[in-house]
């Protein structure tokens, strides 16, 4: 029998650029811990820059990288930066180089940004992917809030004020994932990047006939 077969070649896809934003006290940290921990998968944490001075327990180049003024304002300048944000007198930001490092790496990479942030970085990066962490219930998420014991109660009003804002920009998200249980929310995670990955538009196919 002659028959001619095709010939076909998947290349590797691209590494996908996973956002995680959402209210404060829905377990954002918890959720990127728990997948940075998980040994079936590699993701490349994105530090951010940050000009504020380092508080006890924080590392340099582990939870962000501390920077002066002068050195973000210059990388501002040079285009460094993915996106920015002036909180108080202090200024944060996505550097230009920490996505280039996990996609040289071929890394999934993992972004702790707020809803600005994930907008501009979407411009930048269309294929990526945004998913907002929201606690179960009002009365669970102010409960998260109060135990932490670390806001005033002026601080709290701020966060109760700006969730609001934040929980309406949900639709702009291309998943949601309630956090009721942390397993349970790290698993639905996992699930939308495991999706993601079978997406036939991240594959490039190479076909001809022989």
């Amino acid at each position: 029998m002659d028959i001619q077969l095709p010939f076909f070649k998947f290349l590797e896809p691209e590494p996908i650029v996973i956002i995680i934003s959402g209210t404060s006290g829905a377990g954002k940290d918890s959720v990127i811990k728990e997948l940075q921990q998980n040994p079936a998968y590699q993701f490349h944490f994105v530090v951010t820059c940050n000009t504020r001075k380092m508080r006890p327990g924080e590392v340099d180049g582990v939870d962000y990288h501390f920077i002066t003024k002068p050195d973000f304002e210059a990388m501002i300048r040079n285009g460094e930066m993915i996106e920015y944000a002036q909180v108080y007198d202090d200024f944060k930001g996505v550097p230009r180089f920490e996505i280039e490092k996990g996609l040289a790496q071929k890394k999934d990479l993992l972004l702790r940004i707020d809803i600005q942030g994930a907008e501009k970085v979407k411009s930048f990066y269309p294929d990526a992917i945004s998913i907002f962490i929201v606690p179960p219930d009002p009365q669970t998420w102010f409960e998260r809030l109060i135990n932490r014991g670390s806001d005033t109660e002026s601080e709290l009003r701020h966060r109760i004020e700006t969730a609001t804002k934040e929980i309406s920009s949900i639709p702009n998200f291309d998943y949601l994932v309630i956090n009721d249980n942390l397993d349970d929310a790290v698993e639905k995670v996992l699930a939308i990047i495991q999706a993601e990955h079978q997406r036939s538009n991240r594959y490039q196919i190479s076909v001809e006939n022989k």
